[in-house]
Parts: structure tokens; C-alpha cells; sequence
């Protein structure tokens, strides 16, 4: 029987469900879940850090180290990842296909520290040919971690408001817009994405980069790690072993593993695309992408020096 009970919070998915529900056990210890919202965990763990285990912004976690956090480490187990070229959106009378075309413009995020915002205007600069004096931002909720930002604040109730009654001409929303300005059956909204085929344009980017950007990662209350210093070597590995069950799962072809037609095609195909690797955990395989993403907040202006991709993790997992 365990001896030890540990508080996780984290949002539930394949990567997730086995430890949250108990199907798969965390050597030594008693998993407590806690619920709340993604956006809830980040800020109470950033803020008070009640949780013993916690999923966790990539960038508001690097952002914190930068101003003195020392409650937190980070394990390389990378809970979300997305390439976010489908979360761009624009009015579906909006004569704007493709980023290149918002020199000028008002573009939207929820946060300007948020991960996905980071990457995105990273893109802007590499990908698109803009630079930071090309587009204004305009954000819709205080930021998480207390920082100056070159943005304004929209005055719509939130950004997809903003966007259709025309305070800004383009928006980054990590969540899709409501149904009735973006319906789910593919009829025409008020709301389009910007890329006619951002699917395609994320597969692009991802043959010409090979980067699968990371969103989240999981963090751990030093005080813990110093009452059993191989606890983050556990997790990792506990959490890296579900992952792996949940990509097999994905090409069983017994049953499909997801709700979801055609569910083993995509799967196989992103195998052969990301060679065998779809969902890299680990310092070693990620190291490229975690440099420049730190370089991306430095870019920005959200953090005040580059921080070492090994001060960001516990030292027991940097050779994963």
C-alpha cells in the first residue's frame, strides 16, 4: 500500500486518464486528482503552488524562473503540443488567407504571455515576414504572471466579440469559437479559420521544421522532490509508459482507441510522417525546439535573459 498521498492536477486525456483514474499506479504513492480547469491549475500553481504535480504553461513556468521562482521544477513530459495554424481565425468576410497579409492590422490573443501566443508571434517574425512594429496586439484577460507587454486591452467581452464586431482583424484562440459563429458541421459562420487549409499548412511546417510545437508541461513542488529526491525520475517514466500505451492504442485495429473514423490512418500516418515518434517526451528530443522557444520569450521581451534548457528541469531527468 502506498505510504505517500500526492495532489496532481492535471486536464484529462490518454496521456493522463491511467494515473488520474488509478488504472496505472505511481510507485509509492497515492494519486490525488484535483479538479479544475486548465487555465485554473496554471494559475494557482503559479501563483500559490498548492498542487504537488501539475500540468503546466510552458511559457508562464519559463516567465516565473526568469523573475525567482524556486517552489517548482519542470520534468520533460510535454502534456499538450499543437501546431496552432488552426486556431488562427478572421471574419468569414475577411479578405485575409494568410498571415503575410496582417501588416497593419489589429490581432487578438487571450494572453500575450500564453504559450501558443508565444510561438504564433514567433512565426510572425520566421515564417511569415512581420515584425513586431507590423501588427498591434490586443489581449482579452490578465495576464497570469504580472508583466509588461507591448499590447493593448480589447474592450469587447472577449476575443471572438472583439473579432466580429471589429476591434481586432484577426485572433489566436487556443479553444475554437462558439458554435454559432463557427458551426461544427462545416456550415459557413461569422467565423472562418485565416488558412483556407491550416491542416495542411501544420503539416508544411512541420516537414520543413520538424517542429511539434509544446504547449504544457508537468512541474513538481520542490519540497516534495527534497523528501524523495527520485520522484520526478517515477513520474517521468510512469507518464512516459502511458503515452506510449495511448499511441498503441491509437493503431489497434481490434477496436479503434478513439471515437473517431478513420482514426488508425491518421495515426499511421503521423508515425511514418514524425518517424515512429509522434508525442517525444524527454530533454534530448526536444532540446532544439525548447532553445528556440526561449529565444521566442527573450524576442518578446518576457524574459529578461535566455534561460538554460537543463535549468528548467530536475537534474535526475536531463538525460531522458
Amino acid at each position: 500500500m502506498a505510504d505517500r498521498t500526492l495532489s496532481v492536477a492535471m486536464s484529462t486525456s490518454d496521456r493522463t486518464a491511467p494515473l488520474l483514474s488509478g488504472q496505472t499506479v505511481l510507485p509509492g504513492y497515492e494519486v490525488r486528482p484535483e479538479q479544475a480547469t486548465i487555465e485554473e491549475i496554471f494559475q494557482r500553481q503559479l501563483t500559490d503552488a498548492p498542487y504537488d504535480v501539475a500540468e503546466t504553461s510552458l511559457a508562464s513556468y519559463l516567465i516565473a524562473l526568469d523573475r525567482g521562482e524556486q517552489r517548482l521544477t519542470g520534468i520533460p513530459v510535454f502534456l499538450s503540443r499543437s501546431f496552432r495554424h488552426n486556431a488562427l481565425y478572421v471574419r468569414s468576410d475577411s479578405p485575409i488567407e494568410h498571415p503575410s497579409q496582417l501588416k497593419g492590422c489589429r490581432f487578438g490573443f487571450p494572453e500575450f504571455q500564453m504559450t501558443a501566443a508565444v510561438w504564433v508571434r514567433g512565426w510572425f517574425r520566421d515564417e511569415w515576414g512581420l515584425g513586431p512594429d507590423d501588427v498591434e496586439w490586443v489581449t482579452y484577460r490578465p495576464e497570469r504572471i504580472d508583466v509588461p507587454v507591448p499590447a493593448v486591452r480589447g474592450k469587447a467581452e472577449n476575443l471572438f466579440e472583439g473579432l466580429i464586431e471589429g476591434e481586432v482583424d484577426a485572433v489566436m484562440s487556443a479553444r475554437r469559437p462558439p458554435a454559432a459563429y463557427f458551426p461544427l458541421d462545416g456550415r459557413a459562420g461569422r467565423i472562418r479559420r485565416l488558412f483556407p487549409d491550416a491542416w495542411a499548412e501544420e503539416r508544411a511546417f512541420y516537414r520543413r521544421t520538424g517542429v511539434f510545437p509544446i504547449m504544457h508541461l508537468v512541474t513538481v513542488r520542490k519540497e516534495v522532490v527534497a523528501a524523495d529526491p527520485a520522484l520526478p525520475r517515477t513520474l517521468y517514466d510512469t507518464l512516459a509508459q502511458i503515452k506510449d500505451a495511448a499511441v498503441a492504442n491509437l493503431v489497434e485495429t481490434i477496436k479503434l482507441g478513439a471515437t473517431l473514423p478513420f482514426a488508425v490512418a491518421s495515426a499511421e500516418h503521423a508515425l511514418r510522417e514524425m518517424d515512429g515518434d509522434i508525442w517525444p517526451y524527454g530533454v534530448g528530443k526536444n532540446r532544439a525546439q525548447l532553445e528556440r522557444f526561449v529565444a521566442y520569450l527573450v524576442e518578446d521581451g518576457l524574459l529578461s535573459r535566455p534561460i538554460s534548457v537543463d535549468a528548467a528541469f530536475d537534474e535526475s531527468v536531463l538525460d531522458t
